[in-house]
């Protein structure tokens, strides 16, 4: 048995509490400041996490942020760090205050990050700034939170720096429902991780942009399975351009990731609304509001990506007009207009 604490409880950290515990691990779930309705919730009787539709087992505890000492972060075998990008600078801070030792850090946190005139992933910068971390485990693949918590069948890949190391942690969590694959490409699973939600934006204004009102669901299907196959090349070029594994984006970090993320989601929201010609800033502000849309932060550092590799020497084979298209709406926030003339052939 595993004493494992996640910090965060939102819908992904709460979700891994569930085949943590059916494992037999001792789980704590712990909250963020932000999270204290929803601990509050979860720790009445027959509570549910507002976003899941499954409770956790009795035998996960749930303690609110101020409930969450250094005491019991050392009997931790392993942290999973689950809050969005916009929460890792709390999520180092209040890591720094618990830890007492070196101690196994998994992140779900999807982002990218800036080191010097680099575009680098959170592999490569968060270790530095964690005084007692002892190894990054990134995270990936496609996982709808609520359908884990349900135990549907779900493939993720754990990623570290040696493989060893992966395997030891998705050993912890993988159930004949949580089908688990591990991979010594950390960048390449921590960029993909990113770039799909991105990368989804463009696809999901596919399904929109072009209605079909004779089908179910209002939508025509080859012109997103184009931007999607599109989607994917570009994700494995800037996948290689940071520094992962072209081969990474074929794969359930990759592919598999941006197929759930265009299925649903605050990105896929997105996309919907620029496809009926909204803008980003319209869209953000009603229904979207106080929602974290992570895609349009990567945006902007995608933005930069291209600029690399639009300045490259020897030139850069491939163009990136889903991409471009994406950031020049993000950025500019203007309507989103994609040419398939651009796809390439």
């Amino acid at each position: 048995m595993a004493h494992i604490l996640i910090l965060g409880a939102g819908v992904m950290g709460t979700a891994l509490a569930v085949p943590a515990s059916d494992n037999g691990h001792d789980v704590v779930l712990a909250g963020t400041p932000l999270d204290a309705a929803t601990i509050a919730r979860m720790q009445a009787p027959a509570g549910t996490h507002p976003k899941l539709d499954a409770p956790l087992a009795t035998s996960v505890r749930v303690l609110a942020d101020d409930a969450l000492t250094a005491a019991e972060a050392d009997r931790a075998d392993l942290v999973v760090v689950g809050v969005s990008s916009p929460g890792i600078a709390w999520a180092v801070e209040r890591l720094n205050g618990l830890l007492r030792r070196q101690t196994t850090i998994a992140f779900v946190t999807k982002g990218l990050d800036r080191r010097d005139d680099a575009v680098v992933t959170f592999a490569e910068t968060v270790p530095a700034r964690i005084a007692r971390l002892g190894t990054f485990i990134g995270i990936g693949g496609p996982c709808i939170a609520r359908e884990l918590a349900l135990r549907l069948p779900t493939s993720s890949v754990y990623a570290a720096r040696e493989m060893r190391d992966a395997e030891r942690v998705a050993a912890l969590f993988r159930t004949p429902y949580y089908r688990l694959a591990a991979s010594d490409d950390l960048t390449g699973v921590e960029a993909c991780a990113a770039l799909k939600n991105f990368f989804a934006i463009g696809v999901s204004a596919m399904q929109t942009r072009y209605p079909d009102t004779l089908r179910a669901d209002g939508q025509s299907k080859n012109p997103t399975a184009a931007a999607f196959t599109q989607a994917v090349q570009e994700m494995a070029a800037l996948c290689a351009l940071i520094g992962g594994r072209r081969q990474t984006a074929f794969d359930l970090a990759g592919l598999g990731d941006l197929h759930v993320t265009v299925g649903g989601g605050r990105n896929s929201r997105l996309g919907h609304s620029l496809g009926r010609d909204r803008t980003v800033a319209e869209v953000v502000t009603q229904e979207l509001a106080n929602e974290t849309v992570e895609g349009i932060d990567t945006a902007r550092v995608v933005a930069a990506l291209l600029e690399t590799a639009a300045n490259a020497t020897p030139a850069f084979p491939l163009a990136f007009p889903l991409a471009q298209a994406i950031v020049t709406a993000v950025l500019n926030d203007t309507r989103f207009d994609f040419d398939f003339a651009t796809l390439h052939a």
